[in-house]
């Protein structure tokens, strides 16, 4: 019973299928030659009142954005546009017999339609849709005219804040070839639909607006999307290891003037920066109107570089020369005054041979080379002693005591005092060289810190 009863109802509504399918078919072709079709006339603006504006309404759907090239200057976007205007010419009335049906889709050929063309394309002025797209067409004249669109457009960018910069791109349409007396953009809706919006990993659609306007008597139709950039691949890949690099330019000052890699390390450090500028310059646009805050951090910390490495080429050229050479007062002043050893003891330039007629005994003249002698004033003992080490090929060690006040003499390793309080401080071209070592690494600390406050820090607070 129950197959009988299923046979029956297949058979009804194949039947009356096909009985409706023939019936809307003869009354489709009734109504396209006896309706409004029969004499309609696409190359006339569907306006009653022709010497009024025809308003055609835009909505912008965004789909993706497939990138912003900050170098070219170009949006790469992809969305449905919606245009819908009224027909005043084609309306027609839907009887029973229709069953309520309301809408049709024709190819958009047979119809009028706005020459829709963005304006700041970024490759050509061409008319926006295609062949294979329909319009709709309802009983009371309103068409509705569905376009998928992957724009390329011109977008200004600032690169300022760079990795943390945002940026406003807009879509500019206008009706090519008509006036803003003949035909009007105008939103329909103020803001861009994201229903079907897949998210980019670079750029984050942060806002958007759409506007219309009335320029040089044509209209048009604006759609402003806000992006702001997402700075994490640029903050590990670029930004901390450009830190950690001004961090070791720093550390060049510590290497031992005897270790003959101090030159090398410097252009090395200097050559790093180099390398990550040209990275940078590649991904920043060609222009002069905004300079990234991070192109200015390297070009600075490229200079200083240069900078340490000439630093480190006057310490080693320091650190060289002759010991018989005399010292400038200056330069031994500076450098006592670098190791905070300004006015507090005698200073004596290890450097400059002793006088002979400064010892109290005549034998000790022959004995004692001038190159292991140093000579000052002062001791925190009550007597003069000097002790001659590993004399007489080392059989004995000859002591001489003064008890009166009389010169010091110091060998390279040993000191020997007399009865002032005063402490004495050994001067040479290496004490010169370390010095300078100091100065010139506290100078290098402190120019980076600044720079990396000044370029680097703001950008994080954006």
């Amino acid at each position: 019973m129950k197959i009988i009863t299923f046979s029956f109802l297949v058979i009804s509504a194949y039947q009356f299928s096909s009985v409706d399918g023939t019936y809307y078919k003869e009354k489709f072709d009734s109504f396209i030659k006896t309706s409004a079709f029969s004499y309609y006339e696409k190359k006339i603006r569907p306006i009653a009142d022709q010497s009024q504006a025809l308003d055609v309404q835009i909505a912008y759907s965004a789909v993706s954005i497939n990138g912003l090239d900050a170098a070219g200057g170009v949006l790469d976007i992809v969305g449905i546009l919606t245009a819908t205007w009224q027909n005043d010419l084609l309306i027609f009335n839907t009887s029973t017999d229709w069953n309520g049906l309301e809408g049709l889709l024709f190819p958009q050929d047979k119809f009028w339609r706005p020459t829709l063309v963005l304006d700041n394309s970024a490759t050509s002025l061409t008319e926006v849709g295609d062949s294979s797209y329909r319009i709709r067409i309802d009983a009371n004249g309103k068409h509705e005219w569905v376009i998928g669109l992957v724009a390329s457009s011109a977008c200004s960018v600032d690169v300022t804040n760079f990795p943390f910069d945002s940026h406003s791109c807009e879509l500019i349409f206008t009706p090519w070839g008509t006036t803003s007396s003949e035909v009007t953009l105008s939103p329909n809706v103020t803001t861009v639909d994201r229903t079907h919006y897949s998210e980019n990993v670079e750029w984050t659609f942060v806002s958007s607006s759409i506007t219309s306007s009335i320029e040089n008597n044509a209209s048009y139709l604006t759609i402003t999307i806000d992006l702001k950039r997402n700075p994490g691949y640029f903050f590990v890949n670029l930004i901390m290891p450009i830190t950690v690099v001004a961090l070791l330019n720093i550390l060049v000052f510590l290497l031992p003037s005897e270790c003959g890699e101090r030159v090398g390390y410097a252009v090395t450090i200097f050559l790093t920066f180099a390398v990550y500028l040209d990275i940078i310059t590649a991904t920043l646009p060609k222009s002069t109107d905004s300079t990234a805050k991070l192109s200015n951090y390297l070009i600075s910390m490229v200079i200083l570089g240069a900078l340490t490495s000439l630093m480190i080429i006057v310490s080693l050229n320091v650190y060289h020369r002759d010991e018989e050479a005399p010292i400038p007062p200056w330069l031994v002043k500076l450098s006592t005054c670098l190791h905070c050893k300004c006015g507090k003891g005698e200073t004596k330039l290890a450097s400059v041979a002793p006088s002979r007629a400064s010892s109290p005994n005549p034998k000790l003249k022959n004995m004692i080379s001038p190159r292991a002698i140093n000579i000052g004033i002062g001791s925190r003992r009550n007597s003069f002693e000097v002790e001659l080490q590993k004399l007489d090929g080392g059989k004995r060690q000859v002591p001489l005591a003064y008890h009166d006040k009389t010169p010091m003499m110091n060998y390279a390793n040993e000191s020997v005092y007399g009865d002032d309080e005063e402490e004495e401080i050994d001067v040479d071209w290496h004490y010169v060289s370390t010095s300078l070592d100091y100065l010139f690494c506290f100078i290098t600390f402190w120019v980076t810190l600044g720079l990396t406050c000044f370029f680097i820090v703001p950008l994080a607070l954006v």
